[in-house]
């Protein structure tokens, strides 16, 4: 059961992590669900996700072909938890203005009527995000290596990852109204420092996981 469990604990953190970073996209989500209504915000989440699927699945076979060597696992799980451990750092001490008013929130606004183009709209702005290729294909390749190139494991993770950012994104929109305050300086402020030091952990993780599978040729557990 451990062996089911411990790769989806993991997915189900980076999803969380992933789920409550503040951006653009979050309030392009709000804004958009507010304005349109729950259906339409539902079909722009379901872009969003559809994307991050797309682009997992692809780094997922890609990494599955280009990590072989255990070596390799050492190198890419060092490099992408020393990726996710700097983003975590420099998210927990970024700079929040906290006199400057509530961010902007911009809809997303899409020509023809119905839900469906939103959901296009959806996918096509979340796939053309090059920050967004980025994170997915260090995180391919760092869990990649994490797990020995275990690919049943690595599978588990994205399961978990995807499948809580999916849930994340429809509460988002069913709540909408009630969590427009994420755009309040002091907020922003505390959820940056949440977010920072969740990514210092997976990254942490990460490290010790492809160092413990690489000279001891076990796997780090949750206890």
């Amino acid at each position: 059961m451990n062996s089911i469990l411990h790769p989806l604990f993991e997915g189900i953190i980076l999803g969380l992590t992933v789920a409550i970073s503040i951006g653009p996209a979050l309030f392009a989500l709000l804004q958009t669900s507010i304005k349109h209504g729950i259906k339409v915000g539902i079909f722009l989440a379901a872009g969003i996700f559809v994307s991050d699927l797309a682009l997992v699945a692809g780094f997922y076979f890609g990494a599955s072909a280009i990590v072989t060597n255990p070596k390799y696992h050492l190198v890419l799980g060092i490099i992408g938890g020393v990726v996710m451990s700097a983003y975590g750092i420099y998210t927990f001490f970024k700079k929040v203005t906290l006199t400057e008013q509530v961010e902007a929130i911009n809809e997303i606004k899409v020509k023809k009527k119905g839900s469906f183009p939103y959901f296009v709209k959806g996918f096509v702005l979340n796939f053309a995000n090059p920050m967004l290729w980025v994170f997915w294909i260090t995180s391919m390749l760092a869990i990649n290596a994490t797990y020995g190139g275990n690919q049943r494991s690595v599978a588990l993770f994205f399961t978990g990852t995807l499948s809580v950012i999916l849930m994340t994104d429809i509460l988002k929109v069913v709540l909408a109204n009630k969590i427009k305050m994420a755009g309040n300086p002091q907020v922003k402020l505390w959820m940056n420092r949440i977010v920072g030091l969740l990514f210092m952990i997976i990254g942490a993780f990460i490290i010790s996981g492809s160092l413990l599978e690489f000279f001891k040729g076990i796997s780090l557990k949750v206890p």
